[in-house]
């Protein structure tokens, strides 16, 4: 499992609209970005230091903390942004 987890605990901060100084959740914030990227390479993804699985990984545990709560599925467009990168990686693996 690879991504840029400061990279990702800034951008779920930022997307959280939780003042840059405020570092008061960040241990809950990385515990839930791990949960993430540990559920998508579950889910066969293999994922890279790049920009693309960094802010895949953000928008499921962003997702994942609003909607804690709730029953309500996952989004369509987040379901889809994540069967498409499973998708081109079992493409790839393919050849």
């Amino acid at each position: 499992m690879s991504y840029n987890a400061e990279t990702a605990l800034g951008l779920m901060r930022t997307r959280l609209n939780r003042l840059p100084g405020d570092t008061s959740l960040d241990s809950y914030f990385q515990a839930r970005l791990d949960a993430a990227a540990q559920e998508l390479t579950g889910n066969g993804i293999e994922l890279t230091d790049t920009v693309e699985d960094t802010m895949l990984v953000v928008d499921v545990a962003v997702w994942q903390y609003s909607n804690r709560d709730s029953a309500a599925g996952m989004p369509p467009w987040l379901r889809l942004r994540r069967r498409e990168r499973w998708l081109r990686e079992a493409g790839a693996n393919d050849s």
